[in-house]
Parts: structure tokens; C-alpha cells; sequence
């Protein structure tokens, strides 16, 4: 059994993220749910510490980081957070949104 996918990331500590005008802030996921891999923008450098020690391997890409696991892994890792999927777009290659209140 796979148990990369229990490890805990809510204890990370948060960055100082600056607020947007209604106190949120957005990220964006790309990816497939049949690939390996999936991309993160948008996300501080202690939650990119976090999740980079949970899924090994992964690096950085042009604005964001590509992330060695599976795109619902990482949303529910992401959730962990406290962010959750406002919106998605797409069919093969597919971009969530997520948001978190601060």
C-alpha cells in the first residue's frame, strides 16, 4: 500500500500571503487524471517546502512547480491547506482553481 498519500501537510506553517482585496487567495492546478505528474501556480514558498517533501522529485516549471504525483493527490493534499476547487476547465488537460480565505 501506498502511504506517500497519508502524510499529513496541514501542520505547515502558512506564509504571510498578501490579501487580495476580498481576503482570498487563488491557485491553480493543471493536470490530467490519468498522469503522474500535475503542475501548482500561485502557492507561497512554505506550502511549495510542504508539498515538495511529501511528493520527492518534484521541481520547479515556468511559474509554478510540477509536483510527481497524481492531480486528486494533490488537491486533497492541497485541501489539507485549506484551500478547496472553486472551478475547472478543460477535458484531457484540465485546470482547477482553488481558493483559501486568509
Amino acid at each position: 500500500m501506498d502511504t506517500k498519500g497519508s502524510q499529513n501537510v496541514s501542520g505547515t506553517n502558512l506564509p504571510n500571503i498578501p490579501m487580495s482585496e476580498d481576503g482570498v487567495v487563488y491557485i491553480a492546478v493543471k493536470g490530467s487524471i490519468h498522469a503522474n505528474d500535475c503542475s501548482v501556480f500561485g502557492l507561497g514558498s512554505e506550502e511549495i517546502k510542504a508539498l515538495t517533501k511529501k511528493y520527492p522529485g518534484s521541481g520547479n516549471v515556468v511559474n509554478g512547480v510540477a509536483m510527481k504525483t497524481n492531480v486528486l493527490e494533490l488537491i486533497n493534499s492541497l485541501s489539507q491547506l485549506g484551500y478547496k476547487v472553486v472551478t475547472s476547465t478543460g477535458e484531457a488537460e484540465i485546470i482547477w482553481t482553488l481558493q483559501r480565505d486568509i
